[in-house]
């Protein structure tokens, strides 16, 4: 189990829940909501619209967005924190013998 992944999962879903908290809140500006709602899928969204995957976002709703993009997002997230961890674990590592 990696610390550091973990912790940058939950970061991710508490910024994603006070996005979502945050447009619930705006009630009529919907403007001010579809912001809110984007900030947490707005780097996914943007890479998979340059992928060419623009016809099946357009057809998404945001629950839908939120579980697949979002649960991508949150095994890149460990995955990116599993590998940090290792590599600064490696490092400590080959510092204690370098002495």
């Amino acid at each position: 189990m990696s610390k550091f992944g973990l912790a940058l999962c939950f970061l991710y879903i508490a910024a994603s829940a006070l996005c979502i908290l945050g447009s619930i809140d705006a009630g009529i500006d919907s403007k001010g909501s579809f912001v809110l709602l984007r900030l947490p899928l707005g780097l996914q969204l943007g890479a998979l619209d340059w992928l060419g995957f623009r016809p099946l976002l357009t057809k998404m709703s945001w629950s839908v967005a939120y579980v697949s993009i979002g649960s991508l997002t949150l095994a890149l997230l460990y995955g990116t924190g599993w590998l940090m961890g290792s590599l600064f674990k490696r490092a400590l590592a080959a510092s204690r013998h370098v002495r």
